[in-house]
């Protein structure tokens, strides 16, 4: 593990990538999909991506960047287009979540019997998400199945005028949080009670905040820097480990994916950055099956790649 800043993938990368978006452009969009329909939203998103594509040089090179690692080739200009409109469709679909208009959707879950173990078992669990697909559909089956639990961390100081208006669109999604803003002790004081009540703890593992230390990985070939937080909390409060992805398949329908990554697991200061690396590989490697099965669900639009060439 390092506390290293350089790099592609540091804790400053996507953090650099301008604001794009605006609480009255998401308040617009939530309007038009709740009153006019996901359908005319989804036409309407056509020149509004078109206007990002072709504007947004920085996001459409790390589309090409990343879209030729996953293709095995140059993709084509259709390929990005497809890329920046999965994008958008699957933001609308979050935000239809948030305004409880998501059971339009169709979602499929996959929960395979380790899994379920773990589900069942009372104990709660750290649930790994990411900017692939849709992980709002995750907390939508939250809310919706006794049996999925779901807590979110999330730095309310990050996009405070975006988070509290959300919070206000739905109830549930503020009650669902818990401050990563926290002090150290305070958060696993909370991440634990969370547990002990047999809740889900849905955490960001694909990008690094600040000065966060970090695990390196390989993925897709390349080296990428993921955050070790989530592998130290696992490791500190002795909880299994589940990958969780919400893959947009198109039209309305979405499959969610869950994954043992880890039982629960102790280790001492000087196994932890051994078992860290090893859990971290295993996690990128869950990672990469899903993007292969579903290339345009990736949404890191910076330079991911630690090993990325300039002007690739």
């Amino acid at each position: 593990m390092s506390t290293d800043g350089n790099g592609a993938n540091d804790g400053g990368a996507w953090k650099a990538q301008p604001e794009r978006s605006s609480v009255f452009w998401v308040v617009l969009l939530i309007w038009i999909a709740v009153h006019l329909g996901r359908w005319f939203t989804r036409v309407l998103l056509w020149p509004i991506v078109l206007f990002f594509l072709l504007t947004g040089g920085a996001a459409r090179k790390a589309s090409r960047g990343y879209l030729r690692r996953v293709l095995g080739r140059a993709p084509q200009a259709a390929e990005v287009l497809r890329h920046f409109y999965t994008f958008a469709s699957c933001t609308v679909d979050r935000l239809l979540i948030l305004a409880g208009r998501g059971r339009q959707l169709n979602v499929r879950v996959h929960l395979p019997p380790e899994v379920e173990q773990v589900v069942h078992g009372g104990g709660g669990c750290l649930m790994l998400v990411s900017h692939l697909g849709n992980f709002e559909v995750l907390r939508q089956l939250g809310e919706g199945r006794r049996d999925l639990p779901l807590r979110i961390v999330l730095d309310r100081s990050q996009g405070p005028l975006l988070t509290g208006l959300l919070e206000r669109i739905n109830p549930q999604f503020s009650a669902s949080i818990i401050d990563a803003g926290k002090r150290g002790p305070e958060l696993v004081l909370a991440l634990r009670e969370a547990l002990d009540q047999g809740c889900s703890i849905g955490i960001m593992a694909d990008r690094v905040h600040g000065s966060e230390p970090v695990v390196e990985a390989q993925f897709l070939g390349g080296s990428v820097r993921l955050p070790a937080g989530p592998w130290i909390l696992a490791s500190v409060l002795h909880t299994p480990v589940i990958a969780a992805f919400g893959i947009y398949r198109g039209g309305r329908d979405y499959d969610a994916h869950f994954e043992l990554v880890s039982g629960s697991f102790s280790a001492t200061r000087a196994e932890r950055q051994v078992k860290i690396r090893e859990l971290a590989q295993r996690y990128a490697a869950l990672v990469e099956r899903q993007v292969r099965t579903a290339p345009y669900n990736w949404f890191n639009f910076y330079p991911f790649w630690s090993d990325e060439t300039p002007g690739r």
